[in-house]
């Protein structure tokens, strides 16, 4: 959506990954729908993972930079810049900075979330021995790779002020400014007519690893709970590709609903949208979705971050698996409760986290750098 706001006042040519070889005409039609020129690079997954390894191993940089540090790409947008006089090159995430970091061009780094944070958070939020490895690698590589980073462009945007706030005391030399996500608020709208909700959702990608964790933990730790006191609730996991541990966890009472076109329906019907989340940076897009379609939201205090969050009005916070489930049991039980705080939390996003909102921030950001 930002990109079709863009394409409405400027020239925009994009430049962009296509995981898996290369794209069908109907992706790239996509895209032209939005108005912008594409130019899609192909990536292959195992080229990409042997050639990270000399990349993060004495280049300095993290895996998840060193994975889509492609020649083809930094190819394709060099020989852009000498076709065309560009004013503005947005970047998008950190893995793309390094094919902009030293153009001699305004430059702006759409970062989204501090990932030194995320993968700290991650790092301390699993007990797997690869992932802790993993994160504790990526970790050490970003703590010097990303505050260095940030120096190369004229302004980073992250989506929360809890991610410009952890990037501030990393590098408080570099500028930061906000650039939330939003939602497409006429189309995630409440049901029409009063549907009855009932069920507890979770919704994500499945082959996530931590999302694979939130899973297991509503199965094993919340929903028991949930169970004792409402016994006929279904719980509902909606998702793309799931992964075995999943399958593993399906029963009468644990239903899946694998790669479904459409988000939507599930939100409409259920009556607790649940998050457990336990790390990480950035904004859950998922529960901007879920409230936008007035369904009642419980997660954790870090999954509210850049979120509208009212504890008790526009949603439910729980510190631990105990109060996530007893949150859960009383919007079960009272469904005038559950009505209230999906209708403020729909009215909160509408205010805050629509794409004119975003729009306006966006634009702003823009004149600011050519003031």
């Amino acid at each position: 959506m930002v990109l079709k706001h863009l394409a409405q006042k400027h020239n925009v040519h994009l430049v962009s990954f296509n995981q898996g070889g290369q794209p069908t005409e109907e992706q790239i039609d996509r895209i032209k729908e939005l108005g912008a020129i594409v130019h899609p690079i192909p990536l292959d997954a195992i080229k990409a993972s042997i050639r990270a390894i000399p990349l993060t191993l004495f280049a300095g940089q993290p895996l998840e930079i060193a994975y889509y540090n492609q020649p083809e790409f930094a190819n394709k947008v060099d020989s852009l810049l000498q076709e065309i006089d560009f004013d503005l090159i947005f970047s998008f995430f950190m893995r793309t900075a390094e094919y902009a970091k030293d153009k001699k061009l305004k430059k702006i780094l759409m970062a989204e979330d501090c990932r030194e944070l995320y993968q700290e958070r991650s790092y301390h939020g699993t007990n797997h021995p690869i992932q802790k490895l993993v994160r504790w690698w990526e970790v050490k590589k970003l703590s010097k790779y990303e505050p260095a980073i940030m120096e190369k462009f004229d302004m980073a945007t992250f989506v929360t002020t809890n991610d410009i706030a952890a990037m501030t005391k990393i590098n408080p030399n570099a500028e930061y400014r906000l650039l939330t996500n939003g939602t497409d608020i006429e189309r995630f709208v409440p049901p029409i007519g009063g549907s009855v909700r009932s069920g507890v959702l979770f919704a994500g990608k499945l082959d996530i690893w931590a999302n694979v964790l939130m899973v297991s933990r509503i199965v094993e730790h919340i929903m028991p709970k949930v169970w004792a006191e409402c016994p006929d609730t279904v719980f509902n996991i909606v998702g793309a590709n799931p992964t075995k541990k999943i399958l593993s966890m399906l029963g009468d009472r644990v239903k899946l609903s694998a790669n479904v076109p459409d988000m939507l329906p599930y939100l409409q019907q259920t009556a607790v949208f649940v998050h457990p989340h336990s790390g990480g940076s950035g904004i859950q897009n998922k529960l901007i979705e879920a409230m936008a379609s007035a369904c009642a939201v419980v997660t954790t205090e870090t999954g509210t971050q850049g979120l509208p969050a009212d504890n008790g009005k526009t949603i439910m916070i729980g510190k631990d698996d105990e109060e996530i489930a007893s949150h859960i049991v009383n919007l079960l039980k009272n469904k005038v409760l559950a009505e209230e705080i999906g209708n403020n939390a729909r009215a909160a996003i509408v205010e805050n986290l629509s794409w004119e909102v975003v729009y306006n921030q966006i634009d702003g950001i823009i004149t600011e750098l050519f003031d």
